[in-house]
């Protein structure tokens, strides 16, 4: 497989979702060329390290919590 990150499948580009903003629940193909041969059916909070975002897609950024004073 191509050298990627992980991810959950509801921002990858290869989730067969209809939706702009799937769900966590959502359940789809996964159609990345060399998983597509199984037949996967994954949900939205799926994840994988094959994951490429979606074009549209804004990876959301981690921040860390404010300290608690």
């Amino acid at each position: 497989m191509a050298d990627a990150s992980w991810g959950n499948c509801k921002n990858c580009r290869f989730f067969a979702g209809n939706s702009d903003e799937p769900s966590d629940d959502a359940t789809q193909s996964c159609n990345q060329p060399e998983l597509k041969q199984f037949a996967l059916v994954v949900s939205g909070d799926s994840g994988c390290n094959a994951f490429e975002a979606r074009a549209s897609e804004a990876i959301p950024s981690y921040e860390e919590p404010a300290p608690m004073h």
